[in-house]
């Protein structure tokens, strides 16, 4: 089945590295997935974190632009609720004006942090939207330079007059926004990495439901996992097993860094946690295995999802396996 690739990218800090080393260590992945043929490279949004260095996406975005050529760069996303929809607007309006049918805005309506940060980048101000849904509507009206709802209609977003649009996506990751995104006419992203579960009717009434946009004439489903592929499931495990530390610490409200495998590989799991890992898997939250396997797991996935693309966030802490995990994903379906 056909099949298209991209990357959902946290920028997952290995040991004690420095934010520099993640970035410089970033730009040269993205160069190297861009040569693989993948489409798109989303980054993340996560405040007052100290595993991840992905805060800023649109920066991030705007600088992995510069450095491709091909390769669709975006936000996976960018979380809503804490900024103007005029600014959110005339950010993507610069960057797809800058790269020019390259550029997706995920629209999230998660926080993407904890209490504290909504309160620091609200300014210690109550949230002014209670429906997201109808921020979403201000920001794609500004998009397209429509007049927007409410005070918003007596400003324009600027650049005005830009040739090609933002490919908005909504975000989702417990299928309530599904049916949102079919009447908005947008494309639908589900994070099935973190770990919730979707009924399959989900996507098929997103499929129904879809009405055709200026974004998008068909109904496009893309689903992010986790994924650790290497050259037998021994590998495979060793390489994820820092990853799956993490989730379990993540579960228990600590936040680790991600660790050298060798450093762990002594570390033995408790029954609950094997019990925790093994759910995982079985519910394809992490696609873990050989090429054969994982190809496998994603095939059955896409007939059961109705998938026309796959995001791969695989937080490998050696880089060159890292990026063989993305070879061997580029390989099943073609693309090199």
């Amino acid at each position: 089945m056909d099949l298209e690739l991209g990357v959902h990218d946290l920028i997952t800090l290995n040991g004690e590295e420095r934010p520099e080393a993640a970035y410089i260590r970033t730009a040269e992945f993205v160069k190297e997935i861009e040569a693989m043929n993948f489409k798109r490279h989303w980054f993340a949004e996560h405040h007052n974190s100290p595993t991840h260095a992905s805060v800023s996406p649109e920066l991030l975005t705007a600088y992995m632009s510069a450095i491709t050529s091909k390769l669709r760069l975006g936000t996976g996303g960018t979380m809503i609720m804490h900024y103007s929809p005029l600014k959110i607007a005339e950010d993507f309006k610069t960057l797809t004006a800058l790269a020019p049918n390259r550029i997706d805005i995920g629209l999230g309506r998660a926080p993407g942090s904890g209490s504290n940060e909504i309160v620091a980048l609200a300014q210690g101000k109550p949230n002014a939207f209670d429906d997201q849904y109808d921020k979403i509507e201000v920001i794609l009206d500004y998009l397209l330079d429509q007049r927007a709802a409410s005070f918003y209609g007596n400003t324009k977003a600027a650049p005005l007059g830009v040739e090609t649009l933002p490919e908005p996506w909504m975000l989702g990751s417990s299928g309530q926004s599904a049916t949102k995104a079919a009447e908005m006419g947008l494309g639908y992203s589900f994070a099935k990495f973190f770990g919730l579960e979707t009924d399959p009717a989900v996507f098929e009434l997103y499929r129904k439901q879809f009405k055709a946009s200026e974004f998008f004439q068909e109904p496009t489903v893309m689903v992010s996992y986790m994924v650790v592929i290497a050259d037998s499931q021994e590998e495979a495990d060793y390489l994820a097993k820092p990853i799956e530390m993490q989730q379990i610490a993540l579960r228990r409200g600590r936040m680790i860094r991600n660790a050298d495998p060798e450093a762990v590989k002594d570390y033995e799991f408790t029954p609950g946690e094997v019990d925790y890992l093994n759910n995982n898997q079985a519910k394809r939250f992490i696609l873990k295995g050989t090429p054969e396997k994982v190809q496998r797991l994603i095939e059955e996935e896409q007939a059961l999802l109705g998938i026309n693309e796959l995001l791969a966030y695989s937080p490998i802490f050696d880089p060159q396996k890292r990026l063989d995990s993305y070879k061997h994903l580029a390989r099943m379906f073609n693309k090199i």
